[in-house]
């Protein structure tokens, strides 16, 4: 599968087009293992980030976003590809997640209870919710909203993180270079989706 056709799938899984962002550090081969050249996350910042990475694709029987590297994915596109416009919403999201947590539940997010981790991530969902975008949102639209709620950017960043990472392409999917055949599967049979 060409990188191009990869990042038309992973916009079909978010259910969404792909930030502009996100589209170009892609097609340049980006991926976890680079380093960050302007570290915009601090400390607590990052913690949060591995924590909501982890709620959103958590381990099972296959491995999560930690064990895939997906913080690191995050910081990565936060830090060196977003627009001034995106990294902002994206800053002020975790900061409103915070504020929700110290409000709601007296403690900071990374302090809070896993059920209250879990209410804060919901509510930072049910406000993303609301946004509705004028821009398209078609895969390699022209223009595509940088200004997506938080939870939107969270989670793009998580999945595609994941989903392109070695863990998530040889351990969560099924990898097959080159299949060499056409055929049908019943998914009960193979119980996973493939990647190539």
């Amino acid at each position: 599968m060409k990188r191009r056709e990869l990042i038309q799938h992973l916009a079909l899984i978010t259910g969404a087009a792909l930030s502009p962002s996100v589209v170009q550090a892609m097609i340049n081969g980006i991926d976890g293992r680079i380093n960050i050249q302007n570290p915009t996350l601090n400390e607590t910042q990052r913690a949060t980030c591995s924590v909501l990475a982890e709620m959103i694709i958590p381990r099972t029987d296959t491995p999560g976003a930690i064990d895939a590297g997906v913080p690191h994915f995050i910081e990565l596109m936060v830090s060196d590809w977003y627009t001034n416009t995106e990294r902002t919403i994206f800053l002020e999201g975790l900061a409103t997640l915070n504020s929700y947590c110290l409000k709601e539940h007296g403690s900071p997010f990374l302090t809070c209870s896993q059920e209250d981790q879990i209410a804060a991530l919901t509510h930072m969902e049910v406000l993303a919710s609301g946004y509705k975008s004028k821009l398209s949102a078609m895969p390699f639209a022209k223009e595509v909203d940088e200004h997506v709620p938080f939870f939107g950017k969270l989670k793009e960043l998580t999945v595609i993180g994941y989903y392109t990472s070695e863990v998530g392409a040889k351990q969560e999917l099924i990898y097959q270079p080159m299949p060499m055949e056409y055929r049908d599967i019943e998914f009960r049979e193979v119980g996973r989706q493939w990647s190539s």
